[in-house]
């Protein structure tokens, strides 16, 4: 269900994540516009292209299409002894919401970071998504509170 973006699949990653953002900057929040800061692809070029990235990119399928992905970047930490993930961006298409594909997705990347040696995963969800807090807790992620502070520069 999930797998590592290539190359070829720009086209598709760059419009979801457009979906996205339009998606998600529609609510109140401290994030800049991200449609004005430049196109999306040029990330995805450089993530894909670059050797031993600390950033990795998933595509969500389901029988051939294209219903979601997965913005990721690893790094190592003295707290968990080893490799975490944090999940950045996490996003299954409006039409497939409630079925079950969120949840698969997020087993199967839990499965492949097992196998990888991962120790664990974290992630944020605003409280302005009450529908994410719930399916996360859902899926037993606890809740650690902590002050998130952001300041473009």
């Amino acid at each position: 269900m999930i797998r590592d973006c290539t190359m070829t699949d720009r086209t598709v990653w760059t419009e979801m994540n457009r979906e996205f953002m339009s998606y998600e900057y529609g609510e109140e929040n401290v994030w800049e516009d991200p449609m004005s800061k430049g196109d999306p692809g040029e990330i995805f070029d450089r993530i894909v292209t670059a050797e031993n990235a600390a950033e990795r990119l998933f595509l969500i399928e389901e029988e051939g299409e294209t219903i979601g992905f997965m913005n990721t970047i690893s790094f190592l930490s003295v707290w968990a002894h080893g490799k975490v993930l944090f999940l950045d961006d996490f996003f299954i298409r409006e039409a497939f919401r409630g079925k079950g594909y969120g949840k698969k997705a997020l087993n199967d990347l839990e499965e492949l970071l097992r196998a990888e040696n991962y120790r664990r995963i974290q992630l944020m969800a605003e409280d302005t998504n009450p529908r994410a807090v719930y399916f996360y807790r859902k899926q037993a992620y606890g809740l650690q509170r902590i002050s998130f502070f952001c300041k473009y520069i």
